[in-house]
């Protein structure tokens, strides 16, 4: 079991270039990877976000890259910055503005200063540190998976916990049924049979509206996947919030049909172990 929650970091350097990759990772329903690096290397975006979908399943991962070569160029594009003033100079005699364009504004515009990119192919360097980073940042998620495994299950005793004081419960609900309908017709006056047959009808339908005992097997058999589901390796987080949402519709639906006290008590308390079971399971890739 893997978290989705995690971070890394790695460097190195090949062929005159220095890079250097931050990786951390938070939760999403889907991949998404977002790269923050200088504008001239964007370019190695969608290499980056291959490399990182081969080993992320799920989440959101935020890479930052910094690249510096040995022997830069120049810092400064002479040529975008005289296109950039001439556009200044422009919009401002078109706005009808005064007042200098300083030298500080044209070094601003996009481009006009360089990072330090130099010839050659910055990729070797940039996946190389990647595959650190990423080996860091998965080793970070697994240590976190182990954890969150231990809660998970233990949330999961705490719902088949629930359903096993149920099960005892569930089939006294008819006799006691048939008692306090007894009870109601004797506190309003009138003539209690217990062998009218009535009563045992009604009993009888009272007891097929309550039965629950499809529920309590199908939440067995959740339980079952949910266990299997836990010593599994590989992305689990999907399919685990599905059966936490089947198994929250059996719960909802024994607390509507069974009718009893006891048992309503038992279900707030699976209510409240499901709930925390899926915050946890947000967190699993």
């Amino acid at each position: 079991m893997i978290s989705m929650t995690g971070h890394g970091g790695g460097r190195a350097s090949v062929g005159g270039f220095h890079a250097t990759v931050e990786c951390s990772s938070v939760n999403r329903k889907q991949t998404e990877v977002s790269l923050a690096t200088a504008r001239e290397y964007l370019h190695l975006e969608p290499r980056i976000r291959d490399e990182i979908v081969k080993r992320i399943a799920r989440g959101r991962v935020n890479v930052s890259v910094e690249i510096l070569a040995d022997q830069p160029g120049s810092l400064i594009d002479a040529q975008r910055a005289r296109s950039y003033l001439r556009e200044l100079m422009s919009l401002q005699d078109a706005l009808k503005l005064s007042g200098p364009i300083s030298l500080e504004t044209v070094l601003d515009g996009p481009g006009v200063i360089r990072s330090g990119a130099t010839s050659g192919d910055p990729w070797p360097a940039v996946k190389a540190a990647l595959d650190r980073a990423m080996d860091a940042l998965i080793a970070m998620r697994q240590r976190e998976g182990e954890h969150l495994q231990k809660v998970i299950r233990r949330e999961i005793r705490a719902l088949d916990s629930s359903a096993k004081k149920i099960h005892p419960l569930a089939k006294l609900v008819p006799a006691r049924q048939r008692v306090m309908l007894q009870e109601r017709l004797s506190r309003a006056g009138l003539p209690v049979d217990v062998t009218d047959p009535r009563i045992a009808t009604e009993v009888a339908l009272f007891a097929e509206r309550c039965d629950i005992s499809e529920e309590l097997d199908r939440l067995q058999s959740h339980s079952e996947q949910f266990a299997g589901l836990l010593e599994k390796s590989g992305p689990v987080g999907r399919t685990m919030e599905f059966l936490a949402q089947e198994t929250g519709r059996e719960w909802n639906t024994i607390g509507s049909k069974a009718n009893d006290a006891r048992i309503s008590r038992f279900v707030v308390e699976a209510k409240a172990a499901l709930d925390r079971l899926r915050e946890q399971l947000a967190n699993i890739e």
